[in-house]
Protein backbone atom coordinates (compact mmCIF):
# COMPACT_ATOMS: atom_id res chain seq x y z
CA UNK A 1 0.00 0.00 0.00
CA UNK A 2 2.42 2.41 0.64
CA UNK A 3 4.90 1.82 -2.32
CA UNK A 4 1.54 2.91 -4.84
CA UNK A 5 1.15 5.86 -2.45
CA UNK A 6 4.76 7.01 -3.04
CA UNK A 7 4.41 6.47 -7.33
CA UNK A 8 1.05 8.64 -6.89
CA UNK A 9 3.40 11.54 -5.13
CA UNK A 10 6.24 10.75 -7.52
CA UNK A 11 3.57 11.56 -10.20
CA UNK A 12 2.57 14.39 -8.59
CA UNK A 13 6.47 15.58 -8.38
CA UNK A 14 7.06 14.84 -11.71
CA UNK A 15 3.49 17.19 -13.09
CA UNK A 16 5.45 20.01 -10.70
CA UNK A 17 8.97 19.17 -12.16
CA UNK A 18 7.49 19.30 -15.53
CA UNK A 19 5.89 22.53 -14.95
CA UNK A 20 9.17 24.08 -13.86
CA UNK A 21 10.23 23.30 -16.90
CA UNK A 22 7.36 24.55 -18.84
CA UNK A 23 8.09 27.74 -17.42
CA UNK A 24 11.74 27.92 -17.54
CA UNK A 25 10.64 27.83 -21.49
CA UNK A 26 8.01 30.28 -21.02
CA UNK A 27 10.48 32.78 -19.38
CA UNK A 28 12.92 32.39 -22.40
CA UNK A 29 10.30 34.52 -24.43
CA UNK A 30 10.47 37.38 -21.87
CA UNK A 31 11.42 40.26 -23.27
CA UNK A 32 14.21 41.03 -20.85
CA UNK A 33 15.91 37.91 -22.76
CA UNK A 34 15.34 39.18 -26.09
CA UNK A 35 18.88 41.66 -26.28
CA UNK A 36 20.72 38.50 -24.97
CA UNK A 37 20.41 35.62 -27.40
CA UNK A 38 23.27 33.93 -26.15
CA UNK A 39 21.51 33.71 -22.42
CA UNK A 40 18.38 32.25 -23.84
CA UNK A 41 19.36 29.17 -25.40
CA UNK A 42 20.64 27.42 -21.87
CA UNK A 43 17.70 28.52 -20.66
CA UNK A 44 15.47 26.77 -23.29
CA UNK A 45 17.98 23.64 -23.28
CA UNK A 46 17.44 23.68 -19.53
CA UNK A 47 13.58 24.21 -19.44
CA UNK A 48 13.09 21.68 -22.51
CA UNK A 49 15.23 18.97 -20.40
CA UNK A 50 13.37 19.37 -17.40
CA UNK A 51 10.28 19.07 -19.10
CA UNK A 52 11.09 15.90 -21.45
CA UNK A 53 12.78 13.86 -17.95
CA UNK A 54 9.56 14.76 -15.85
CA UNK A 55 7.16 13.57 -18.82
CA UNK A 56 9.49 10.30 -19.36
CA UNK A 57 10.19 9.42 -15.95
CA UNK A 58 5.93 9.93 -15.32
CA UNK A 59 5.02 7.49 -18.06
CA UNK A 60 7.42 4.75 -17.30
CA UNK A 61 6.46 5.09 -13.47
CA UNK A 62 2.94 4.35 -14.57
CA UNK A 63 3.78 1.89 -16.93
CA UNK A 64 6.50 -0.07 -15.08
CA UNK A 65 7.01 1.23 -11.52
CA UNK A 66 10.28 -0.41 -11.06
CA UNK A 67 12.25 0.88 -13.40
CA UNK A 68 10.27 4.04 -13.11
CA UNK A 69 11.69 3.73 -9.24
CA UNK A 70 15.17 4.29 -10.28
CA UNK A 71 14.52 7.02 -12.75
CA UNK A 72 12.62 8.94 -10.22
CA UNK A 73 15.58 8.62 -7.36
CA UNK A 74 18.06 9.94 -10.36
CA UNK A 75 15.57 12.60 -10.62
CA UNK A 76 15.00 13.07 -7.07
CA UNK A 77 18.82 13.01 -6.36
CA UNK A 78 19.42 16.12 -8.53
CA UNK A 79 16.79 18.16 -7.25
CA UNK A 80 17.87 17.35 -3.72
CA UNK A 81 21.42 18.32 -5.13
CA UNK A 82 19.96 21.70 -6.74
CA UNK A 83 18.50 22.41 -3.29
CA UNK A 84 21.95 22.05 -1.58
CA UNK A 85 23.47 24.51 -4.48
CA UNK A 86 20.62 27.24 -3.77
CA UNK A 87 20.73 26.49 0.33
CA UNK A 88 24.71 27.07 -0.13
CA UNK A 89 24.53 30.32 -2.40
CA UNK A 90 22.33 31.94 -0.32
CA UNK A 91 23.75 31.38 2.75
CA UNK A 92 27.07 32.58 2.07
CA UNK A 93 25.33 35.69 0.29
CA UNK A 94 22.81 36.34 3.27
CA UNK A 95 19.67 35.47 1.49
CA UNK A 96 16.42 33.45 2.12
CA UNK A 97 16.30 30.23 0.60
CA UNK A 98 12.83 30.57 -1.24
CA UNK A 99 12.80 28.00 -3.93
CA UNK A 100 15.37 25.76 -2.69
CA UNK A 101 12.86 24.79 -0.18
CA UNK A 102 10.25 23.63 -3.28
CA UNK A 103 13.54 21.92 -4.80
CA UNK A 104 13.98 19.50 -1.81
CA UNK A 105 10.90 18.55 -0.96
CA UNK A 106 10.31 17.91 -5.12
CA UNK A 107 13.57 15.74 -4.85
CA UNK A 108 12.62 13.71 -1.49
CA UNK A 109 9.36 12.75 -3.04
CA UNK A 110 10.51 11.89 -6.77
CA UNK A 111 12.62 9.06 -4.82
CA UNK A 112 10.06 8.10 -2.46
CA UNK A 113 9.12 5.10 -4.37
CA UNK A 114 12.61 4.02 -4.85
CA UNK A 115 13.08 4.30 -0.89
CA UNK A 116 9.55 2.15 -0.28
CA UNK A 117 10.48 -0.49 -1.98
CA UNK A 118 13.62 -0.43 -0.57
CA UNK A 119 12.03 -0.48 3.06
CA UNK A 120 9.78 -3.72 1.45
CA UNK A 121 12.72 -5.62 0.32
CA UNK A 122 14.23 -4.89 3.92
CA UNK A 123 11.61 -6.32 5.59
CA UNK A 124 11.21 -9.32 3.19
CA UNK A 125 7.85 -8.45 1.73
CA UNK A 126 8.68 -7.23 -2.12
CA UNK A 127 10.18 -10.88 -2.97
Amino acid sequence: MGTHFAVWLALIACIVGGVRGGLMLAEADHPVFQPWSAEVAPLRTLGIALLVTHAATAAVLGYNASIGQGMGLALGLGWMATAGVHFWDTRKLGARPRGAIVELLTGIVLALPAWAALAQLSHGSLI
